[in-house]
């Protein structure tokens, strides 16, 4: 983003109610995460309401980062002489208008792309297609979303020749602000499917909102068969490609879709000269997906390789602001010989973001070796093959991996925020590694969120989460009498649920150096696990108020049975219990408290016993009632590869104790995962599967300690091909029933030695 623009031209658009403090100067460019400003005087910070925060709680971070700009619809606590706010109304409102008088002051093509699925392939291959005789700008990633779109319209600029904007839509109405701001020449939409159908009344209803763009562009295309539209539009059928796409190297639906769509388009608008034959033939699968893995050294890697132009990169350097500057910045990035010539000019943006380390050089040059505690990013154009780069970097090289989502996890945090009250807070457990997710790179996650609260079951997670740098307030639910002093020490909650438990910790925060001390008093509202007796409260509230050292500060239980109906009276029974423990904690304490009582299904169940906070654990994954379906999204997957292939004959066994014989000639598929890595052994001989190319595919013989045998027959599998444990969570359900267990066993049973990765579409 290079704006260049005034700020009284600013002033002039937005109209704000008030304006505090000297505004002049210009903003080169609008942030709306501190996390990626970099130190400059010429940023301007809008702080936008969040689904868990508002913007202006980092208001002081934009300062000290160097934003002296700032947009808001709520008032700061203070303010800087020298820097300019500008309230209003709606935040997210002004930076739509600046983005829409941005797009407006550029008279070449604006393309929007819309549909279901396959925007973001059609918009990348739009542009790998076009950038040979334009210069073209695009949305960054997957930002099709109503703040997405207004943040990509201001990458526009004046020496673009075309510009590929991405609408996406999840609810009746949206799409009218897109059009407004994007005011698109060219409309395009890909397809229409079920997507985000659960807010619509009907399919015609999710047509009709999807459509509103073509019809406002001046050149509507559809690869949909649109009937009864009063418009025109050019069909862009995939059955009515053209020949060129004969040099397209995937076969497969999907792919053949959205290419036909990119090829028939350029065709039809006539932007490039020369025939596409060659450029087809050098699309490839999009790497949309920003990885995130531990690396050598205790290092965090991301891996975003196979893409270097000038967006690209802005984006990857802004993503690595994010980690914070308690490790090392390191930059590695691969150039081939084509690339090369831009050496100079790839430094130069590379050093705006003032990294510790930076190496920009052909692959063969760069240094294998990597700086300790550091964030490492690699990026390279797709010919330099910096991905086998990244790969020589990872601290385990286990060829089966746990893949975890943070594009779902956020949205199916955002799905159960949307559940609350406004002022609810959620807590997330993060307890057992994180459901075996990992523990710290799930909890930076949530907190990057803006998460309220963190639970873990014991004193040594929480303190390894403050000594990985998480700020976020933790409870601790098992905290043990040994673990007292480092509670004190990291400013960790614990949960307190025995008169023992209590004398103990008030003993230890006497003998500390600290005057008070936090806790949250667990009840047993009939879980019959952990917890006062409700009869015991009167005494509990004594002791605290007869000792200083320690302060209530939260209260909570748990429900025995909150899924399902069955045992709804006994729910309620217990709600009607906490509720009344809360009425006499609070007529008691002069202070707020915090109340907590329900878990995912209790969320979805009980809406009048959220109280003030909530608790979140598996839901998280995508994993709740039965009424979720549909608006939660599936985050952990499971997969491996094949190590070799065998074929069996009549009479043969396979594996230990030979549990297994063969009565038919058939293949096998030696997958390098067993029961040391949390595969149970349980599900031996045909009683567990997993999928190659989505096909079930069931073990034979024992499940070993580190590889399992599966029945491949029929199928043409090769030595390296993908084998998925499970993908998703009906895959994931029925995993887990075949092991007679539930999710949440097999999730926290998966080894520590599995490579985790994490995902950011």
């Amino acid at each position: 983003m290079n704006l260049n623009l005034p700020v009284s031209r600013i002033i002039e658009v937005i109209s704000p109610i008030q304006i505090v403090g000297e505004c002049h100067g210009w903003v080169r460019f609008i942030s709306v995460d501190t996390r990626k400003l970099h130190d400059t005087t010429m940023g301007c910070f809008v702080a936008l309401q969040g689904s868990f925060r508002h913007g202006i709680q980092f208001l002081n971070e934009a300062y000290d980062k160097g934003a002296r700009c700032f947009i808001s619809d709520v008032p700061p606590v203070e303010f800087y002489e020298d820097a300019c706010y500008l309230m209003v109304e709606d935040a997210l409102w002004a930076l739509q208008e600046i983005a829409r008088q941005h797009r407006l002051s550029f008279n070449y093509p604006v393309v929007a792309i819309t549909g279901s699925q396959g925007k973001t392939t059609v918009k990348e291959w739009l542009y790998e297609l076009l950038q040979t005789e334009n210069n073209v700008v695009r949305s960054p990633k997957s930002y099709n979303s109503q703040l997405g779109v207004a943040l990509s319209l201001l990458e526009m600029h004046a020496g673009a020749d075309v510009a590929l904007i991405e609408a996406g839509i999840s609810k009746p109405n949206e799409m009218d602000e897109l059009i407004r701001m994007i005011s698109p020449t060219h409309a395009i939409l890909t397809n229409i499917g079920s997507a985000h159908l659960e807010n619509f009344e009907s399919e015609n209803q999710l047509k009709t909102e999807k459509i509103k763009i073509l019809k406002a562009a001046q050149f509507a295309y559809s690869a949909v068969d649109l009937f009864d539209v009063d418009f025109e539009y050019e069909a862009l059928m995939p059955q009515n490609a053209h020949p060129e796409i004969a040099s397209l190297k995937f076969k497969d639906p999907s792919s053949f879709h959205c290419a036909a769509i990119a090829i028939n388009f350029i065709k039809s608008v006539q932007w490039v000269t020369q025939p596409l034959s060659e450029a087809v033939s050098k699309l490839n699968r999009l790497a949309l997906r920003m990885e995130t893995f531990n690396g050598k050294n205790n290092s965090i890697v991301i891996n975003d390789a196979y893409n270097l132009d000038t967006d690209a990169l802005r984006f990857s350097l802004e993503y690595m602001q994010t980690f914070g500057r308690t490790r090392s910045h390191c930059v590695y990035i691969g150039l081939d010989s084509e690339s090369y010539a831009n050496k100079g000019k790839i430094e130069s943006l590379v050093l705006e973001y003032s990294p510790d380390h930076m190496f920009v050089d052909l692959v063969s040059n760069l240094p294998v070796s990597i700086p300790e505690n550091a964030v490492v990013l690699i990026k390279g154009t797709r010919k330099s093959g910096m991905e086998k780069f990244a790969a020589r970097l990872r601290e385990k090289q286990h060829q089966t991996k746990l893949e975890i989502n943070f594009t779902a996890l956020r949205h199916n945090l955002v799905y159960f925020k949307s559940l609350l009250a406004p002022g609810v807070k959620m807590l997330a457990m993060v307890k057992s590694q994180s459901y075996g997710t990992g523990l710290e790179k799930m909890a930076a996650f949530l907190e990057g969120q803006g998460i309220d609260y963190l639970g873990v079951a014991y004193t040594n997670e929480g303190v390894e989460l403050r000594k990985y740098g998480i700020k976020t307030p933790i409870l601790v639910m098992n905290a043990d009498q040994d673990s007292y002093a480092d509670c004190i020490a990291y400013q960790l909650e614990p949960s307190i649920y025995s008169f023992k438990q209590l004398d103990l910790f008030i003993r230890v925060v006497i003998e500390s150096d600290v005057e008070q001390a936090a806790i949250h008093v667990k009840l047993d509202t009939g879980m019959r696990r952990l917890g006062f007796e409700p009869s015991q409260l009167k005494t509990i509230l004594e002791i605290c108020q007869a000792q200083p050292e320690v302060y209530i500060k939260g209260v909570y239980s748990h429900l025995a049975a909150s899924g399902g109906t069955e045992h709804k009276d006994f729910t309620e029974s217990q709600v009607e219990r906490f509720t009344a423990c809360v009425a006499m904690i609070e007529k008691e304490l002069p202070h707020p408290i915090l109340k907590h009582l329900v878990n995912t299904d209790g969320v979805i169940q009980y809406p009048n016993a959220h109280f003030n906070m909530v608790r979140i654990g598996i839901g998280m994954f995508g994993l709740a009632d039965k009424r979720t379906e549909g608006s939660l999204k599936s985050v952990v997957t499971w997969k491996s590869v094949v190590s070799q292939i065998k074929e069996i004959q009549v009479g043969e066994s396979v594996g230990y104790n030979r549990s297994f014989i063969a009565s038919r000639n058939q293949t096998i598929a030696i997958v390098p995962v067993g029961y040391g890595d949390g595969f149970p052994r349980s599900l031996s001989n045909g009683k567990g599967c997993v999928y190659i190319q989505n096909h079930p595919c069931p073990t034979v013989g024992m499940v070993c300690m580190d590889m399992l045998m599966i029945d491949v027959t029929g199928l043409e599998v090769e030595e390296g091909d993908p084998v998925i444990l499970f993908e998703n969570n009906v895959q994931l359900s029925a995993f887990a029933a075949q092991a007679t267990t539930i999710p949440y066993e097999i999730l926290t049973s998966i080894s520590q030695r599995i490579h985790r990765t994490y995902i950011s579409e």
